[in-house]
Formats: C-alpha cells, structure tokens, sequence
C-alpha cells in the first residue's frame, strides 16, 4: 500500500470533530441574566457629560464659540444615547446567547447568590495594591473554578466586535454623528 493511501485510511477511520456548541438558552434565561447584571444602572444610563476632549478640539477650531459648541453636543448625547443603550443591552444578549445555557445558569446564581459580593469584596482588595493573602488567593481561585467568570470575561472581549457588527447601532450611531455635522454646518462652526 502506498504511503499516501495509508494516510488516507487512518484519516477516514478518525471520528470527525465534536462542535463544542453549547446548548442556546432561552430567551427568558437571556432575560433573567440581563436582570441579574449589578450596577443595572451603569448599563441603561445614558452619557450626560460631554466629551471633554471633542469641545476642546472644537473649541479651538471655534473661538469664543462654546455655549453653541455645548449645545450641539448636549443634543448629540441626547440623539446616541438610546442608541448606545439599545445597543448594550443587544451586545449583552449576544453574549448572554454565546455562552449557552449551562454557563448562563451558572452565572445567573453567581450574580443572584452570595458569591458575587464575596468576589466583589476580593477584587477590591486585590486590587487596592496590597499583595492578597494566601486565603483571599484560594477563595478566588475558588470562584473562578466554581463559575464561568473567565468565559463570560472572553465573550465580553468581543463587546466592541458585536457591537460594530450591529447594524441598528451602527445606523443610528452615523446619524447622529451626521446630525452633529449638520448642526455645526448650520451654525457656520468648524467640524474639523
């Protein structure tokens, strides 16, 4: 037998790859997740603090122009910020869906439970600069093995992937930077 024909064989005799797609979960799942999410707020609060950076950018294209400058930009944050929301609240549904329904459980009780204000309480303090005890180390290591935390933090990497892929938040994302153009336009003021 030929060696190329041996190849062949042993390749049609391997089993072919198993898909690690995860069970979808339902979307009241999806929703008791998005419910279970702390700092709710965080997520559905629209921005009401102008861009620092952008009025002085615009501010010295336009001297003596910021009290028009800031109200063009307040009616920009007004016109993106549903759109940011809606958008959030989609970016997080994706997630919620790519992680599947085990992991989604689990994350669920990890928010619902105790668990999540004893890794808030941990984080805080390994994040204060102080070097963690040996027991604060292994009550996180815990947590990190008891509960998907390292896979919804992957997923979530990929927020500003979902997101730009979104076309309803893309969509109303350029017309609102069209709009802000257009008003800046209008009142003779420089956009760039």
């Amino acid at each position: 037998m030929k060696p190329f024909a041996i190849a062949a064989a042993l390749l049609a005799l391997q089993a072919p790859p198993v898909s690690a797609q995860p069970a979808a979960p339902s979307e009241a799942l999806v929703d008791r997740f998005l419910a279970s999410i702390p700092d709710q707020e965080e997520i559905t609060a629209e921005a009401t603090e102008i861009d620092p950076a952008e009025l002085s950018h615009l501010v010295a294209l336009n001297p003596g122009k910021e009290a028009q400058l800031r109200s063009i930009l307040k009616a920009n944050l007004a016109c993106t910020g549903p759109a940011v929301t809606a958008g959030t609240l989609r970016m997080l549904r994706t997630v919620a869906r790519e992680l599947g329904t085990d992991r989604l459980q689990k994350l669920v009780s990890f928010y619902e439970g105790p668990d999540y204000t004893a890794f808030k309480t941990l984080s805080l303090k390994m994040e204060s600069g102080v070097a963690p005890s040996a027991e604060d180390k292994a009550a996180m290591a815990k947590l990190m093995a008891a509960y998907p935390l390292e896979a919804f933090l992957d997923q979530m990497n990929r927020a500003g992937e979902i997101i730009s892929a979104d076309e309803g938040f893309m969509t109303a994302a350029m017309n609102c930077a069209s709009q802000q153009v257009d008003a800046l336009t209008a009142a003779g003021l420089k956009a760039n």
